[in-house]
């Protein structure tokens, strides 16, 4: 049987996740709408980018998609806190110059 004060703890537990999961809800909505609102805006940026770097668009796409991959893997490496070996090669996710160059501008 529970403790009162066990039972509060997972409750209030119970209660911050599902609190999480609404707001992160409510993000993925909002962040979906203006996607939607700003896809010919955003569709026109990567074709200049991708034209003035000299690649085609769907390489652009994925070499953004490589690079916000290897600063997740980064950041989940900077963030570690059990000091257990980490299966991925941060050295090998070297960021792309000319993407990342351009797209700061």
């Amino acid at each position: 049987m529970l403790s009162l004060t066990s039972f509060d703890h997972q409750r209030l537990i119970f209660h911050a996740a599902r609190q999480t999961l609404r707001k992160a809800e409510m993000a993925r909505l909002a962040l979906h709408g203006w996607l939607n609102q700003h896809d010919a805006e955003l569709e026109k940026w990567k074709a200049k980018k991708a034209d003035e770097i000299g690649i085609s668009v769907s390489e652009l796409e994925q070499e953004l998609l490589a690079n916000a991959q290897c600063q997740e893997v980064m950041k989940k490496e900077d963030d570690k806190l059990d000091g257990a070996t980490n299966p991925v090669d941060s050295n090998s996710c070297t960021p792309s110059k000319s993407v990342n160059d351009q797209a700061e501008t």
